[in-house]
């Protein structure tokens, strides 16, 4: 159980809680008005119950990511955050992953300027990764970005799109933190139904049904031209079965 489950709770909890409350206003109760009465708060009590142990489920493996970054995207339980770090004089764009599942899985993710006035977007290239994650993964893709100058030191919001497929099947959830529910797949498009992203908003969880931005601070004195021969970058700092990381904040 998960995202699905929460947003249909959340929506039966608002239908039956708002059919309890207009059973009660009734002069002359018949039957099904009684059923409404005694059904609706029943119900939305039973699913109450339901989003608040999903909620509130201890991880089986620590969150490394949300420890490092705050909070993330989640893109069918693989999560990703960003940040820019310049080093040497050139910029990269920095996505720390970690999946919520104990089988490997192959993410894809997208990043393309936010359009801004007049429906323009600033002049840096879409950025695409892929990572091979493995059981519960933790790490980075590195990719080094030219930034025009103009844009140097200013806040610049990007649109996320991100797709992710399990080989050998999703396995078991291990971490239970949602993050923001990302909804928009590499092509910037959204197939999910409207119902069910407003539902899931109820639940405390961010669900968005536009193509979702973050917003990200970019350095100065950074290189608005890249030499061809730096490569991207893909580690792993933790996996399934592995000790403990230390110093991760």
């Amino acid at each position: 159980m998960g995202e699905s489950t929460k947003s249909v709770c959340a929506l039966l909890l608002i239908v039956s809680g708002i059919a309890g409350a207009l059973a009660w206003t009734a002069d002359r109760p018949d039957t099904i008005t009684w059923g409404f009465r005694i059904g609706g708060p029943i119900t939305a009590i039973f699913a109450l119950g339901v989003i608040l142990k999903l909620q509130f489920r201890a991880d089986l493996e620590h969150d490394y990511l949300r420890a490092l970054m705050g909070t993330y995207f989640n893109r069918n339980d693989f999560c990703f955050a960003f940040v820019v770090t310049p080093y040497d004089g050139i910029a990269f764009m920095d996505a720390y992953f970690q999946t919520q599942r104990d089988k490997p899985c192959v993410g894809r993710i997208a990043l393309r300027p936010a359009r801004g006035f007049f429906f323009t977007r600033a002049k840096i290239d879409a950025i695409t990764f892929e990572v091979e994650c493995p059981p519960a993964g933790f790490g980075f893709a590195r990719i080094a970005i030219p930034i025009p100058l103009k844009l140097q030191g200013k806040r610049q919001s990007f649109e996320v799109g991100a797709s992710v497929r399990y080989p050998d099947g999703k396995g078991r959830r291990v971490r239970f933190h949602d993050g923001i529910f990302l909804r928009s797949n590499t092509n910037f498009g959204n197939s999910f139904g409207t119902a069910l992203t407003v539902a899931g908003t109820a639940t405390g969880s961010i669900a968005l049904s536009q193509p979702a931005t973050a917003t990200i601070d970019l350095p100065v004195g950074v290189a608005e031209d890249l030499p061809d021969n730096i490569a991207p970058e893909i580690k792993i700092l933790w996996q399934l079965g592995e000790p403990p990381l230390e110093n991760v904040s």
